[in-house]
């Protein structure tokens, strides 16, 4: 009985499985130079999301700013305006596991509960929260990145369909006025 690639078997057995024909071999076991080859080989192929993620730090502060603004919003508030809020949350969500799901950001760099100031005045939370999702934005345009269109459009359409919602609940806080940018 020959030794195979696949252990010993039989010829027909082999072709009735519908893999190769036997071939001799001295040695039952992988050569230490195919080991090296085949390390070599699955290294390369995941340097590139390796990479990625480290060259794309602006992916990993849009994803801080977006965390952050969805902690302020989750400070109690009057009940019309938080369920006003409550949308632009799960818009955040959203752009949150968009930039998760293209593996843009390391997982060391991620920041899932940044600290916040818990007794800020609504104006001075709506200003903070505008702001910080503006400046997501910029980060996410930031990047010149055209192989990464689908998920960034779908990450920024979500971004502002928050800020639209965050507009809302400001209207509904009578703070529409104070705040200088939508």
């Amino acid at each position: 009985m020959p030794k195979t690639l696949f252990g010993s078997f039989e010829r027909g057995e082999i072709e009735a499985l519908g893999l190769s024909k036997t071939e001799d071999c001295r040695r039952s076991h992988v050569k230490p130079g195919t080991i090296r080859l085949t390390l070599l080989v699955a290294a390369t192929m995941l340097a590139p999301a390796v990479i990625v993620a480290q060259v794309h730090p602006h992916y990993a502060n849009a994803r801080t700013y977006i965390r952050t603004a969805q902690m302020l919003m989750r400070v109690p508030a009057q009940s019309n305006v938080q369920l006003t809020l409550k949308p632009a949350d799960d818009e955040l969500d959203a752009a949150v596991k968009e930039i998760d799901h293209a593996g843009m950001v390391d997982r060391k760099h991620m920041v899932d509960r940044p600290a916040i100031k818990e007794n800020m005045e609504d104006v001075d939370r709506f200003s903070s929260i505008v702001t910080l999702l503006h400046t997501a934005r910029n980060e996410i345009q930031e990047e010149a990145d055209n192989t990464q269109a689908a998920w960034r459009s779908s990450t920024l359409k979500h971004i502002n369909a928050a800020l639209e919602s965050v507009h809302k609940a400001a209207i509904a806080a009578r703070l529409d006025r104070q705040i200088d940018e939508f």
